[in-house]
């Protein structure tokens, strides 16, 4: 079975700019060295995104696992985007950051998801604020705005909603593209 395990260090996260009110000057580094714009990974379909410190990185692993699960039997895996963000601030110097990009190398393989690095801090300060210490996990419609928030471990209650609005943006998106 292949599990959706994103595993230290990896962060996953994702905010609108657009909810935001601000141009997207975000940009993340990729494990091959090269920036990517935050906004550029969640463009034209909806985005589940994670962010999480190497602490709470398997806080919300069933959330994870269920998404691959319905994705796979529904064959919606490339009807939504998940978007990996990790927090790896406090690694950036050497050696540690050649390990940090060696192992979420690995990590990208593992789950099939590329893992982008945040290696400033920059999800933590403004325009996103997030926790660095929580796990965050976001839907985002189509658009880019920011439809569901939440800090910390989702409860049944919770993972049932991200799924139900995930459901119901996936469904819209394709009825917006079959009448274009």
């Amino acid at each position: 079975m292949h599990r959706m395990n994103l595993a230290w260090p990896l962060v996953v996260l994702g905010v609108a700019t657009a909810a935001h009110g601000e141009s997207d000057v975000t940009k993340l580094s990729t494990t091959a060295g090269t920036y990517v714009r935050l906004s550029d990974l969640f463009r034209s379909r909806p985005t589940v995104l994670f962010y999480e410190d190497k602490d709470t990185n398997q806080l919300n692993q069933p959330l994870k696992d269920t998404l691959y699960a319905l994705g796979k039997a529904r064959s919606l895996l490339d009807a939504a985007s998940v978007v990996a963000i990790a927090n790896v601030q406090g690694f950036d110097w050497f050696p540690a950051r050649n390990f940090v990009v060696t192992a979420v190398k690995k990590t990208e393989v593992s789950i099939g998801v590329p893992v982008y690095l945040d290696w400033d801090g920059t999800m933590t300060k403004k325009p996103w604020s997030l926790n660095p210490k929580n796990a965050t996990v976001m839907v985002l419609d189509p658009k880019g705005a920011v439809q569901f928030s939440y800090q910390g471990k989702l409860t049944e209650q919770k993972t049932a909603e991200v799924l139900a609005l995930l459901e119901k943006l996936i469904e819209a998106n394709q009825n917006e593209r079959a009448q274009r």
